[in-house]
């Protein structure tokens, strides 16, 4: 007695097809959020490791906070080795440390600035910098500094001279090296970006260097306590940038 073999027809072929279809569309968006989610946990890590070694060079130095060192180009290894950068590789925080997982690739514009999906490049930089010692030897990274927290201002030299340390931002996702935004007043508030791709040039404000919507509408932060967390764009001028910071409520693009 024969056998019949059962074979999908093309009705339920087309139907199985359709399933499969259906199913991958309502995957994607979750398996994205959850690549995203990892990404910014990664990210709020390195912000963190970052933020404890400069509490230690701060502590180490009884609260004086570090100087401001950008170009010695006769004397290559003293900006190589000072500034922020320098310190975070005395404290052994280097290379993916300093890159978000989010961007991760060198910019290749000119003058090395990143975005919201690029680092900034110190290939594009200068000899005896922060960010370039050599032809051959330079750093790559998506973070920045607050440039308040140096000792260029006398009046400004230790830590102490800043108060609500848990709304001090120290170190976070940023298109440049560092930023030292201006405040003006919220009458008359801080230009905002076109948008939020975080693309900058020589002549954007500071504050366009931190307004890149890379972990959604925010970015990480690690503060002066040593506490690190996501901090939506709107709020970024909320945070206590100097010793003489009121803040306020930005209006962004959508």
């Amino acid at each position: 007695m024969s056998r019949r073999l059962r074979a999908f027809t093309l009705v339920e072929l087309l139907v199985v097809i359709g399933l499969i279809s259906v199913i991958m569309s309502l995957l994607l968006p979750v398996v994205g959020k959850a690549r995203a989610a990892a990404r910014s946990t990664a990210c709020l890590s390195n912000v963190r490791q970052l933020g404890i070694a400069w509490q230690l060079y701060t502590a180490e130095n009884k609260g004086r906070l570090l100087d401001y060192v950008w170009n010695t180009p006769k004397t290559p290894d003293v900006a190589w080795d000072g500034y922020w950068l320098g310190i975070a590789d005395r404290y052994e925080v280097r290379g993916d440390a300093l890159l978000c997982p989010a961007a991760t690739e060198a910019s290749k514009q000119k003058q090395g600035y990143g975005n919201r999906s690029l680092a900034w490049n110190g290939e594009q930089g200068s000899n005896g910098s922060p960010i370039r010692l050599n032809a051959t030897t330079f750093r790559v990274g998506s973070y920045g500094f607050n440039r308040y927290l140096t000792s260029q201002d006398p009046e400004v030299m230790r830590i102490t001279t800043f108060s609500d340390l848990p709304d001090v931002p120290v170190f976070f996702d940023c298109a440049w090296v560092d930023a030292q935004p201006i405040e003006q007043d919220p009458s008359f508030p801080v230009d905002s970006p076109a948008d939020l791709s975080g693309s900058i040039s020589a002549g954007s404000p500071d504050h366009w260097r931190f307004l890149l919507a890379r972990h959604g509408r925010g970015i990480n932060v690690a503060f002066a306590d040593g506490s690190a967390r996501w901090v939506p764009l709107e709020e970024t001028y909320l945070m206590k940038w100097s010793p003489y910071w009121q803040g306020y409520r930005l209006t962004l693009p959508n």
